[in-house]
């Protein structure tokens, strides 16, 4: 049984086919497969190596999760966007809410609600144009793309399963309201977070690490350097301009910052990164 590897965190393939051209195999990775177009049935087994199919139209999202053997069988001419990621990427780029989320869960077609459905399709149109033409900023573009995604595939997920409740909306609140702000220091002081969640400013850390198994401080630390190596690689902003959008005393902290987390300078980072034609992100 072929099992297939993936050596970065993040691809996306656009592909078309009128005969698949692999039979059953799996993966070491996620992957999440949308049809564009056409039609057939995808298989797949289960934990207890059950087989379960569901046939398959344009629309259709499918999350695979490692190591579960599959195969697609195509009736007419089918259009997929694949979009792999490793267990790692959701744990440290998205949280551990999410990651928890798609390990328990043990079906392989999502069902999301009908506005989620709507909000998938825009993003894939959005995500098929930006990958096949690469421009300025396509890599956070596709990068906010794909956790978008994922982020829609976790809430479609059966609450029973996830074992979302009450607190695990609050939680995965908190968890987006920080994503959308992780530029505005401000907003994210526990004083901010706790009136805005209707928290104590003494138990929202504690309430986060329950929920995510990180502590607050280092998570929104990390994840502020992770949006400055973007736009280090996805922009020609200075190092200043940069400190200053992301809500940084000044450059001179930036720097401090980032060698001591990378060993190097930022610039060092993006002429280390630099590549002008890469093909995935």
């Amino acid at each position: 049984m072929w099992k297939e590897n993936l050596y970065q965190q993040v691809e996306i393939l656009l592909r078309e086919h009128d005969e698949f051209p692999i039979g059953e195999h799996q993966h070491s990775f996620f992957e999440m497969a949308y049809i564009l177009e056409g039609s057939g049935t995808f298989c797949a087994h289960t934990v207890g190596s059950e087989r379960e199919c569901h046939t398959y139209e344009a629309g259709d999202l499918f999350l695979i999760p490692p190591s579960r053997i599959h195969v697609y069988t195509i009736r007419t001419h089918s259009r997929y966007v694949f979009i792999r990621f490793t267990e790692n990427y959701v744990f440290d780029s998205i949280g551990h809410y999410v990651g928890r989320a798609l390990e328990v869960q043990s079906g392989f077609r999502m069902q999301p609600a009908q506005a989620d459905r709507e909000a998938i399709r825009r993003l894939m149109e959005l995500l098929v144009e930006e990958a096949s033409g690469k421009r300025a900023l396509s890599e956070m573009l596709l990068s906010n793309y794909v956790n978008s995604l994922i982020l829609l595939a976790a809430r479609g997920l059966d609450a029973t399963e996830t074992g979302v409740g009450p607190e695990g909306d609050k939680a995965r609140n908190l968890l987006l309201y920080i994503e959308q702000h992780i530029d505005q220091p401000d907003e994210l002081r526990l004083e901010a977070l706790a009136a805005r969640f209707q928290l104590s400013p003494t138990y929202i850390g504690r309430f986060f690490k329950r929920n995510f198994g990180e502590d607050f401080r280092l998570y929104v630390s990390k994840n502020r350097l992770k949006r400055v190596e973007e736009l280090l690689t996805g922009t020609r902003m200075s190092v200043k301009e940069i400190a200053s959008r992301m809500g940084y005393i000044d450059s001179c902290y930036l720097n401090k910052l980032f060698r001591q987390h990378h060993g190097m300078t930022p610039m060092d980072y993006r002429k280390a990164h630099a590549k002008p034609n890469r093909e995935d992100f």
